[in-house]
């Protein structure tokens, strides 16, 4: 018997849109970080490429984060202040982790 995972939050939202949505975006940041490391590996290395990498690094970091929240039950939260963060945000931008107003304040 397989395990389900609730994607349901208290709220009554179903995140299984977005999750399916972060899982496409983890595969082609893993691809597109690939890509870059592979133009890193050419004899004179290109610094754009290992930036690239860098950033592609940091926003699979934040895509897992997300994943987690999904399974733990708190994405949609905040995780500064713990308010909700609009659905609209999430859609736009599904590893968000914090609502506007924390992100502002940073």
């Amino acid at each position: 018997m397989s395990a389900s995972i609730d994607t349901t939050t208290s709220t009554g939202s179903d995140w299984s849109a977005l999750r399916a949505q972060l899982e496409a975006q983890r595969a082609d940041c893993v691809r597109q970080r690939e890509e870059a490391l592979a133009e890193c590996a050419q004899s004179v290395p290109d610094p754009v490429a290992q930036r690239r990498a860098a950033d592609l690094q940091v926003t699979l970091g934040e895509i897992d984060a997300a994943l987690a929240r999904i399974d733990a039950g708190t994405y949609g939260r905040c995780v500064e202040c713990g308010a909700a963060i609009p659905e609209e945000r999430l859609e736009l931008r599904p590893f968000a982790s914090r609502c506007v107003t924390c992100t502002s304040a940073h």
